[in-house]
C-alpha cells in the first residue's frame, strides 16, 4: 500500500510539473527557447521603399504609445516580434559601428558640428576626409541583430518617449550626433532621436530617402559626397516645418515635386546644397528646388540648383530671407520669387544665373520676380550684384521685375545682365523702388524689348528712381534699334527722365559677364 501511495504522489508531482512548464511556455508564446538570446528574424525588404519603412514604423510608434507599458512587458514573445517587425526592417541596411569608432567620430565632428551654420569650404573638405576614414576602418555587414527582449526594451523606450535611448540602439550615435549611412532610413532617424540632434550623412547614394517635419534644432549635414536620390519616385527631400534647422553640404537629387519644401519654418539655413533634377516635367509656379510658405527669418546660401522647374520661392513670408551667392543653370520659370513677402533684412544678392535649355512645363519668364512685397523705409528689399545670362522664347519675361502687382521699398543695384530676357529690369508699380548702377546688354531677337523700364502697370505707384548716370545699357530690340530706357510718366518718372538718367554705352558687349 505504501509503495502505491509513493507512486500515485511521484505521478501527482510529475503532471503539476508538466502543468507548470506548459503554463510558462504558454505564456511565453512559445513551445520553447529563451527569449533573452532568441534573434529574431530578418524581414523579406524585397522592393520595400524607404517611404513604407517610414510609415510602418511611424504606425507602430503610435500603437505603442497608445498601450500600458505593462501590456508591452507582459507580450508574448511572438506579439512583441509582429509588433517590433518594423523596427528590423528599418535597421535592415544599418552598420553597426564600434564603440571605439564612434568615439573617433565624435572627436572628428566637433568642428563641423560647433557651428552648423557657417561650415567653410576648406574645413569641410579636411573633416569630411577623416570622417570617411574612420567609419571606413570599421567595416562590418549591414543589419542588426535584435533579441526578443531586445526588441522590447525599445518598444518600452518609445511607449515611455525616452528618445535618446531609442535613438541610439538603432542608429549609431554618440551624445547629440547621429551618423547615417546609405540604406539608413532618415525619416525614421528623425522619429526616433530627440530634438537637436545632428545627423551627419555619410558618403554615398541615399536613395528614396525623405525627413519630414525635420525636429527643432536638427542639423543635417553632407560628408564628402552625400547624395539624397529621389529616384523620380519621391516627392521631397525634406518637407513639413522646420525651426532651427541647418541643412548643408548634401546633394538633392532627381525628386518629383521639391527639394525641399516647408511650411510654417523659422530660423532655418540651407547651404552648400545642390540641388539637380527637381520637378522637371512640373509647373514651376508650384514646384521647384525650394519652396517656403508662411516662413519667418530664412537663409538659402552658397547652393547650386541644375534643371528644376524653379529654383527658390518664398511666399507669404516675413524678413528676414536672404538668398545669396547662389548659382543656377536652368532653374526653370524662375531663379528666385518673393511672392508677399514683408519686413526687413530681405535680400537677393550675389547670385549667377544661366539658361541654356528649358526645365519644367514653363518657361523662363522672370529671373527675379518680386511679387506684392514690401520692405521697411529702414531696411528696403535688395536685389544687389546679382548675374543673369540667357532667355526663353517668352515675350514678358525679364531679368529683374520690381514691384509686379505691387509693393514698396525695393531696390535693384549693381546687377548685370546678358541676354537676360525681353526686359533687363523692369517696375512694374509701387512706391519708393530705386534702379542703381545695372548694366544691361542684348542683342536683337524676337521678343526683346528694354534694358530699363517705369509703368503703372498697378496702384498705388510713385517715387521710381533711377539714379542718374549710374545705369548703362547697350540693348537692341526686336527691330533691332537700339532701346535703353522706357517710362509711362506715372510713377514719378517721365520718359524724358529715364532716357536721361539712363546711360548709352554700345562699345559694352557680353564680356561684362565676366566683370
Amino acid at each position: 500500500m505504501k509503495n502505491i501511495k509513493l507512486l500515485f504522489l511521484l505521478a501527482l508531482l510529475v503532471v503539476i510539473v508538466g502543468s507548470c512548464t506548459f503554463i510558462e511556455l504558454a505564456l511565453q508564446g512559445e513551445s520553447g527557447g529563451d527569449p533573452q538570446t532568441e534573434t529574431a528574424s530578418a524581414p523579406d525588404m524585397t522592393d520595400v521603399t524607404a517611404a513604407e519603412v517610414s510609415t510602418d514604423f511611424a504606425d507602430m510608434v503610435n500603437r505603442t504609445r497608445g498601450m500600458r507599458a505593462s501590456r508591452i512587458r507582459n507580450m508574448s514573445s511572438s506579439d512583441i516580434q509582429s509588433l517590433g517587425a518594423p523596427i528590423l526592417s528599418a535597421t535592415y541596411y544599418s552598420v553597426e559601428l564600434s564603440d571605439e569608432t564612434l568615439e573617433s567620430l565624435a572627436e572628428t565632428s566637433a568642428s563641423l558640428d560647433r557651428n552648423p551654420r557657417n561650415i567653410s569650404e576648406s574645413n569641410h573638405r579636411t573633416v569630411s576626409r577623416r570622417i570617411t576614414q574612420a567609419a571606413s576602418r570599421d567595416g562590418g555587414d549591414p543589419g542588426r541583430d535584435f533579441t526578443t527582449e531586445e526588441i522590447r526594451s525599445i518598444l518600452l523606450n518609445i511607449n515611455e518617449n525616452n528618445l535618446s535611448e531609442t535613438c541610439s540602439e538603432l542608429f549609431n550615435m554618440s551624445g547629440d550626433r547621429v551618423w547615417l549611412s546609405p540604406g539608413e532610413n532618415f525619416n525614421v532617424a528623425n522619429l526616433s532621436c530627440p530634438s537637436g540632434t545632428t545627423f551627419f550623412i555619410l558618403p554615398g547614394t541615399h536613395t528614396g530617402q525623405m525627413v519630414e517635419s525635420s525636429k527643432e534644432g536638427n542639423n543635417w549635414i553632407g560628408v564628402g559626397r552625400a547624395v539624397l536620390d529621389g529616384e523620380n519616385s519621391q516627392q521631397r527631400a525634406f518637407s513639413g516645418g522646420m525651426t532651427g534647422n541647418a541643412i548643408s553640404w548634401i546633394n538633392i537629387e532627381n525628386y518629383t515635386d521639391h527639394g525641399i519644401y516647408s511650411t510654417r519654418s523659422v530660423y532655418t539655413v540651407i547651404h552648400n546644397v545642390q540641388f539637380r533634377n527637381i520637378a522637371t516635367d512640373k509647373h514651376g509656379q508650384e514646384f521647384g528646388a525650394v519652396m517656403f510658405h508662411n516662413s519667418e527669418n530664412i537663409e538659402v546660401r552658397d547652393s547650386y540648383i541644375e534643371n528644376a522647374a524653379s529654383g527658390i520661392r518664398f511666399r507669404d513670408s516675413s524678413g528676414p530671407l536672404q538668398v545669396t551667392g547662389n548659382r543656377a543653370l536652368n532653374s526653370g520659370r524662375n531663379f528666385f520669387q518673393c511672392d508677399k513677402c514683408n519686413g526687413a533684412g530681405i535680400r537677393i544678392n550675389r547670385n549667377v544665373m544661366e539658361h541654356t535649355e528649358q526645365t519644367g512645363q514653363a518657361p523662363l519668364e522672370d529671373w527675379i520676380n518680386i511679387f506684392m512685397s514690401n520692405g521697411t523705409e529702414n531696411s528696403w528689399i535688395q536685389v544687389n550684384q546679382n548675374r543673369a545670362k540667357g532667355h526663353s522664347e517668352s515675350n514678358s519675361g525679364s531679368f529683374i521685375m520690381l514691384a509686379d502687382a505691387t509693393g514698396s521699398y525695393q531696390e535693384a543695384i549693381g546687377n548685370i545682365g546678358v541676354n537676360p530676357g525681353q526686359v533687363g529690369i523692369g517696375i512694374a508699380s509701387g512706391t519708393n523702388i530705386k534702379v542703381e548702377g545695372n548694366r544691361m546688354y542684348s542683342v536683337s531677337w524676337a521678343e526683346s524689348n528694354v534694358a530699363f523700364y517705369s509703368a503703372e502697370y498697378s496702384l498705388p505707384c510713385g517715387n521710381h528712381q533711377f539714379t542718374p548716370g549710374t545705369n548703362v545699357a547697350h540693348w537692341r530690340n526686336a527691330s533691332g534699334a537700339l532701346n535703353r530706357a522706357w517710362s509711362d510718366g506715372r510713377c514719378g518718372v517721365t520718359n524724358a527722365d529715364i532716357r536721361a538718367h539712363v546711360r548709352e554705352d554700345r562699345s559694352m558687349g557680353p564680356e561684362i559677364w565676366n566683370n
